[in-house]
């Protein structure tokens, strides 16, 4: 037999007893239904502020054949990851290429479900078939470079781009620490005083000097 052939999931034994050939098949049965499997993202579509989009996932564990030789799975495509959403409310945080997590296998078609976005009918009769798989991601990953979340004791916010807060307000109720320089475009206003370089900006006097002239700096 070519090396190459594909031989089935008969085992030596199943053709040993009625009993090894009884179990054979309900094995090759079960083994004809999709299981949920960790899976590498290929391709992302439909990331950041649209809808919740789909990848494209490669199962990272092998068929296995009779005599135990492998078969790399198929690629599944347009399978839709999950997103942490309530409402319009959403935390973003979409698969990037690369990335390992878990498809899990629904038991129904779900076809019509991902092109409406509303209760279907199934699209065929299919069961437990992992072209209908959901994507989960983080999982079996490397450390973040960027991060959202608790370092110890302390929540962390550390990106490579920029931190950008759109809101009505922002209300901050504890003593604020920079090492950088704070831009306003607009007004800064303290309900106590505001401090540069240790000057008081409510309280600090200015020297008199001769008239005409200016009055001195701040002390």
């Amino acid at each position: 037999m070519p090396d190459n052939a594909y031989i089935g999931t008969n085992r030596p034994e199943d053709a040993g007893c009625t009993f090894n050939a009884f179990n054979a098949m309900i094995r090759r049965v079960m083994g004809q239904m999709g299981a949920n499997l960790p899976v590498k993202v290929l391709a992302v579509n439909g990331v950041g502020l649209n809808p919740v989009g789909f990848v494209d996932v490669q199962p990272l564990v092998h068929q296995v054949d009779g005599t135990g030789k492998p078969t790399p799975r198929g690629v599944i495509y347009d399978v839709p990851y999950i997103r942490m959403q309530g409402g319009s409310r959403a935390i973003i945080c979409d698969p990037q290429v690369g990335d390992i997590g878990y498809a899990i296998v629904s038991g129904r078609d779900i076809s019509n479900v991902k092109v409406n976005r509303a209760a279907s009918v199934p699209g065929s009769y299919r069961h437990h078939d992992v072209s209908d798989a959901v994507y989960v991601g983080g999982l079996l990953n490397a450390a973040p470079t960027e991060y959202i979340g608790w370092v110890d004791n302390d929540v962390h916010v550390h990106t490579a781009g920029k931190f950008i807060v759109d809101a009505a307000s922002m209300q901050v109720n504890c003593a604020i620490t920079t090492t950088g320089d704070i831009t306003a475009q607009g007004t800064v206003t303290g309900q106590t005083d505001v401090k540069a370089a240790g000057i008081s900006g409510k309280s600090h006097t200015h020297p008199v000097t001769d008239a005409p002239g200016e009055t001195g700096a701040p002390e």
